[in-house]
């Protein structure tokens, strides 16, 4: 059954058969016969799914609520959701309240747990899952898009300057932070435009990836067990046998490209998501 999906990174099944699985054939029928289309899609969309999940990024523009489900029916109606789409949008908990938000003169900077940012379309302080507190200002949310972090900057004057200041003093100056109290819903994705022209090695390393996924099972198709030859004596009594390297028959490529997948998912986590640290106690 053809698939009704469409790729999410513009990636073909037609490309990925001329440039990364060239010459790949499996023996059907008693002859050589081309990979369907749909065993290259699925293993296709499989490597862009795996990618979104391990990168914490989109490909494609996609809604993301805080607690979408609990504010389908919420208490405050001004905090309800009507068009979540759970085959299309994400729905992720409601950011915690931290009070070392404010510290050393410090306005909020908020890391967000996918990117990249196209647009923030409300971040609202409430009771959690209750009612709606405070709601910044738009013009006050100021996103770093590529790393997924916004801050609050206060720009609209001190009417609104003094009921935030209110709002902090009166209501959550005691110390104490407050879970899953922060609302932010977002859109994130790149453009066709902004993947093409900066970030071709993340579409190279999809492909490869969904080839790996294909090289693993024919490599054995090719060649059951990693042999690439074998021999049988003229009177029958003998037979030899030659086994290739660790994957089977397409060891060399398929070692070339888990060495290169790998590098460049590494090379992005470095770059767009920074070295992971620890804090460790004495």
């Amino acid at each position: 059954m053809a698939f009704v999906r469409q790729s999410k990174t513009g990636v073909t099944a037609e490309q990925l058969k001329a440039e990364d699985l060239y010459g790949l054939l499996i023996q059907a029928r008693g002859e050589a016969a081309p990979l369907s289309d749909d065993a290259i899609l699925r293993s296709l969309f499989a490597a862009e799914d795996f990618y979104e999940r391990d990168l914490s990024m989109q490909w494609q523009a996609t809604r993301v609520f805080s607690d979408a489900e609990g504010r389908v029916n919420p208490r405050d109606p001004s905090l309800r959701i009507t068009d979540f789409d759970e085959l299309k949008d994400i729905s992720e908990p409601a950011y915690d309240y931290n009070t070392h938000l404010w510290e050393n003169e410090r306005w909020a900077l908020i890391q967000l747990s996918r990117g990249p940012i196209r647009s923030i379309q409300q971040v609202t302080f409430t009771w959690p899952g209750a009612f709606k507190v405070w709601q910044v200002p738009a013009d006050w949310v100021r996103p770093d898009r590529r790393y997924a972090v916004i801050q609050i900057a206060p720009t609209s004057g001190p009417a609104v300057l003094m009921s935030f200041t209110s709002y902090i003093l009166g209501v959550l100056s005691g110390g104490r932070g407050l879970p899953q109290a922060l609302i932010i819903d977002y859109t994130v994705g790149f453009t066709p435009d902004l993947l093409a022209a900066r970030h071709q090695d993340l579409l190279q390393a999809v492909r490869w990836f969904a080839a790996l996924n294909l090289f693993g099972v024919l490599s054995v198709v090719a060649s059951p067990l990693g042999a690439t030859s074998s021999s049988l004596s003229l009177d029958g009594l003998s037979r030899s046998r030659s086994l290739g390297g660790k994957y089977g028959a397409y060891s060399g490529a398929i070692q070339l490209y888990l060495d290169r997948e790998a590098a460049v998912r590494k090379n992005w986590h470095d770059h767009e998501k920074g070295p992971v640290l620890g804090i460790l106690g004495a």
